[in-house]
């Protein structure tokens, strides 16, 4: 996994950083910066390296990180890729937190239960969008239980 964290920085020291990068006030990167602190649970991790962090808590730190200034926009390649279910599931919690607060997702991902997760859902085959919707109209479409059964279908067109 390669993340935009800066590894031989502390924690703290990563999200002030990235703060000054997006060009806020540095009141502002200070509340929020005791903010994610709070909201990953890593006030005791503040003096922690990052090269020091499990890898669950380096994509958290990372996702926490990008979304710092609120951008209206974030592209996610596999994000929970490698990470046990907990943290699978705190990273989508992180998530819908963000979508909450305005930010549109896109993430990509080979686990079909995460597309569950989705407002929609787009499977591509040979390099081409077939399905694009949500996943409940998915699953009936397909006549399906679960998204994993969409994509089987989708996936037998495959050369």
């Amino acid at each position: 996994q390669k993340f935009s964290l800066y590894e031989d920085l502390k924690v703290w020291e990563n999200i002030r950083l990235f703060g000054g990068i997006y060009g806020m006030k540095e009141q502002a990167i200070a509340a929020k910066t005791d903010e994610i602190l709070a909201e990953l649970g890593f006030q005791s991790e503040r003096q922690t390296f990052v090269k020091e962090l499990p890898l669950g808590w380096k994509q958290k730190l990372a996702f926490s990180v990008s979304v710092f200034h609120e951008p209206r926009l974030v592209f996610l390649d596999e994000p929970t890729g490698g990470v046990d279910p907990i943290t699978r599931r705190q990273f989508w919690e992180l998530i819908y937190k963000a979508t909450e607060r305005g930010i549109t997702v896109f993430v990509t991902t080979h686990y079909m239960d995460e597309a569950e997760y989705c407002d929609r859902v787009s499977i591509m085959v040979d390099g081409k969008i077939e399905a694009l919707d949500t996943p409940a109209n998915l699953k009936h479409q397909f006549h399906a239980a679960n998204m994993d059964g969409v994509f089987h279908q989708l996936a037998r067109k495959a050369k």
